[in-house]
């Protein structure tokens, strides 16, 4: 998972399902327009704008083929500028090839223009100067052009002048969705931080609850136990049902003492703010696997023995959230967990050997547990990957930020 934000002209990054979207409305526009030139007995125009639209193919087949490729997808932006500039180019060559139907071809650039704004994002700047070139490619052809035509629907001037409008047009709504999209990330913004903050709130929560468990109550649980060892001593030897009722208030004392502190260690393991982020991590393993007899296996390569505090709890956490849900819907014997630093990364991957996501699984994919991860991951500028092959995997990658060696967990 990868989180941006756009600001008042910026761009967000086509997603592959917008470059497909723009990719078969161009390749079925083709399949539409052709048929009906044909129908229409304009045979002449689809012989003189064949390698036009040639090429309105080959830019459609393009763009549909780079949204499923790694390469596609990871410079989406500027396969989408490629694609609407040569759009616009292609459809301005085929007008000063025919010189027919200005109208309408004044009405394919403003969708052209249009569609830079919805499929894609793009801002009041490129949508200006995309509606200079567009106007100025125009008005160039219509120059040479007019008078030459045997197709004209309409003056020049009157197709210049509707082109002028949906030019403005497309300008206005790229002004107003960039301002909607930085109202938006503004409050996405707002949120991400009241999340932090509240988990943040949680941890402290969790580490307050965890030390009093451990601290009084667990105190109050020892003197309790040793109070009723000593009065087990001084019963008199005939008093055998008595003793035997003390002995076993005694065992119960132990096991609620043993079972309290299991659960201070869930709430806020001490050799997590001790030790440090791999000997948690390994007694968290460790314990898991007794729980709920998972065998697991447990990498750490060239980990320092400290990272800054709120990385170390946010590893922590996800790893547990991970954990939690191999136990409840992997059904597997075996999950593998990796803690490795790459550069100035970090980067913490949980597999298991289990029955994987199903298609259309939203409840585990979706859950308020993996909502927390994500937030954890965004948080930290970090990203998010969750991959169902043989088992599910889970991915984590967080930049490691001014890291503090050696300083303790606040």
């Amino acid at each position: 998972m990868i989180e941006r934000t756009a600001g008042d002209d910026n761009v967000d990054v086509a997603s592959p399902w917008q470059l497909r979207a723009a990719a078969l409305l161009t390749i079925g526009s083709l399949a539409l327009f052709v048929p009906l030139q044909l129908y229409y007995d304009l045979g002449d125009i689809v012989r003189g704008l064949w390698p036009a639209y040639l090429l309105q193919a080959m830019l459609g087949v393009l763009l549909l083929v780079g949204s499923y490729t790694a390469i596609g997808r990871r410079h989406g932006d500027q396969l989408s500028i490629l694609f609407v500039v040569s759009l616009t180019l292609q459809v301005l060559w085929g007008y000063s090839i025919t010189a027919a139907y200005p109208t309408l071809v004044a009405f394919s650039l403003t969708l052209v223009l249009l569609g830079a704004v919805v499929f894609f994002g793009w801002g009041v700047g490129r949508v200006l100067a995309l509606s200079v070139l567009a106007l100025g490619g125009f008005l160039l052809d219509g120059a040479m052009v007019v008078g030459v035509s045997h197709h004209a629907d309409a003056p020049f001037g009157l197709a210049f002048v509707t082109l002028l409008v949906g030019a403005v047009a497309a300008v206005v709504a790229a002004r107003v969705l960039s301002r909607s999209r930085a109202a938006l990330a503004r409050r996405e913004e707002e949120l991400a931080a009241l999340s932090a903050r509240l988990m943040s709130v949680q941890e402290e929560e969790r580490r307050r609850i965890s030390r009093e468990l451990h601290d009084e109550l667990g105190q109050s649980l020892t003197a309790v136990s040793a109070f009723l060892w000593l009065l087990e001593q001084k019963l008199p030897p005939d008093l055998g049902e008595l003793r035997s009722q003390v002995v076993d208030a005694r065992r119960l004392a132990s096991q609620t003492l043993a079972q309290m502190r299991e659960l201070s260690q869930l709430l806020r393991p001490s050799v997590l703010d001790s030790l440090g982020l791999v000997p948690s991590l390994d007694s968290q393993l460790q314990a898991f696997s007794k729980r709920h007899h998972i065998t697991t296996s447990f990498h750490a390569d060239e980990m320092p023995d400290r990272l800054p505090a709120e990385i170390e709890t946010a590893v922590f956490r996800i790893a547990q959230e991970a954990l939690t849900n191999v136990a409840r819907h992997a059904r597997t014997s075996h999950v593998d967990v990796s803690l490795t630093r790459d550069g100035e990364s970090l980067c913490l991957e949980v597999h298991d050997r289990g029955v994987g996501l199903r298609h259309g699984d939203g409840v585990r994919t979706q859950g308020t547990g993996l909502v927390g991860v994500r937030e954890r991951v965004r948080a930290l500028g970090g990203t998010l990957s969750i991959t169902s092959g043989s088992g599910t995997r889970l991915e984590v990658r967080l930049p490691l930020r001014n890291p503090a060696p050696g300083r303790p967990a606040d």
